[in-house]
């Protein structure tokens, strides 16, 4: 098993200008949007909602193949949690689901930075989400290749749409075969490339 830390070039530069001291980075407006896998390979796109940290919160995540083709999602109504607890299940159930269809090549997108570091870093035994964590981990060190990336929030609105569309549904796990129809527009613009205006930082 290969577990590929990909994180894109220029998120990271903008993340990094931003977070130096006294600094005042130049900002620019970048078309951001969904971009497809490599042939071959699968993306995995999860989100946390919460409202509230913690009070009801949800988590929701879509498998897309090189075409952006709807391969499986779902959505979780947790109940009362932390935003990041949520954002970690949508990881491990999007996870889960990826392997049970057997994908060997897996892109992973996650739009929280905190979760990222603690699926390419790990995290102490004595953290409250040490137990997650791990779960995640034991499906990342299966038989496959998997690349863990943070991205901006505009590349993962379809599986934010999931994790809003949650909360109108009854406490638990609700798997979709296909797309509800009130998130097929997002499906749609990721399958043509739409993009979105974002302010960025630069080094």
């Amino acid at each position: 098993m290969r577990f590929v830390k990909d994180v894109a070039k220029d998120v990271i530069k903008a993340m990094e200008a931003c977070k130096e001291p006294g600094s005042r980075p130049a900002r620019v407006e970048r078309m951001i949007g969904w971009t497809p896998a490599n042939e071959g390979w699968f993306k995995l796109n999860t989100d946390g909602a919460s409202r509230g940290n913690p009070r009801l919160a949800t988590t929701g995540g879509v498998i897309q193949n090189n075409y952006g083709e709807w391969c499986g999602g779902f959505a979780l109504n947790i109940g009362r949690c932390t935003a990041t607890l949520a954002e970690l299940w949508g990881v491990y159930y999007g996870l889960v689901i990826a392997w049970e269809k057997r994908i060997m090549k897996l892109e992973v997108e996650v739009d929280s930075e905190l979760v990222v570091g603690f699926l390419k870093t790990g995290i102490g035994p004595s953290h409250p989400l040490s137990f997650l964590v791990r779960l995640c981990h034991g499906s990342l060190k299966r038989d496959w290749e998997v690349r863990i990336s943070h991205v901006y929030r505009e590349t993962n609105r379809l599986a934010d749409g999931l994790a809003n569309y949650a909360f109108t549904l009854a406490l638990g796990f609700h798997p979709f075969h296909v797309p509800p129809a009130d998130l097929d527009s997002i499906l749609q613009d990721d399958i043509l490339g739409s993009s979105y205006p974002r302010s960025v930082c630069i080094s």
